[in-house]
């Protein structure tokens, strides 16, 4: 989700003569004693509620993501249209530079997600990939097609229990080609 947020943030700033500095007169003070998660926080209500309010009844509040115990907004939230990014803008931009991009799974979530890893492979999942750096899946057309499957949805069920959060916070990312042997990576 931290991508949702940058990608408002991007194409918010890039849209705007002003671009995007510090916050407006009536933001939220916090407090330098206030924490980066609780600051964060904060602003990703403030926005939920301007995203709200300008169309988007629906919004969900942000939530803290079990994987990177930071805050984010909870997986499937929609896309946030160009009008709303900017007349939410001014919010956006408040918000601390964690929370603008995507941040790796705690340690514990990425063993946790290794251990999901290893569960499907031993649950005949056979070329199950382990996750990359920030915790995402990869994976090729042709295991995007298998994982449809009635034998990898059962293996999931068996497995999910090691997600963090459960199923909603698997993420995948398509994989590219993999290099040949001994290519480098360069």
């Amino acid at each position: 989700m931290r991508r949702m947020i940058a990608l408002i943030l991007i194409s918010v700033c890039a849209a705007t003569a002003a671009g995007c500095g510090g916050g407006s007169a009536g933001q939220h003070a916090s407090g330098p004693a206030a924490s980066g998660t609780e600051q964060a926080m904060t602003v990703m209500r403030d926005l939920a509620r301007c995203i709200r309010s300008h169309g988007m009844p629906g919004w969900p509040d942000p939530v803290l993501n079990p994987l990177t115990n930071q805050p984010d907004f909870p997986p499937g939230a929609p896309r946030v249209p160009p009008n709303i990014q900017q007349a939410c803008q001014s919010i956006a931009s408040r918000l601390p530079p964690q929370a603008q991009t995507s941040q790796p799974p705690t340690a514990a979530s990425m063993q946790a997600l290794l251990r999901f890893a290893r569960c499907m492979r031993s649950h005949g999942v056979v070329g199950w990939p382990d996750p990359n750096t920030l915790g995402e899946f990869p994976m090729t057309q042709q295991m995007s097609a298998q994982f449809k499957g009635p034998a990898d949805q059962s293996a999931v069920r068996m497995c999910i229990r090691y997600v963090p959060g459960g199923s909603q916070y698997l993420q995948f990312v398509g994989a590219g080609p993999r290099p040949a042997p001994g290519s480098g990576n360069g």
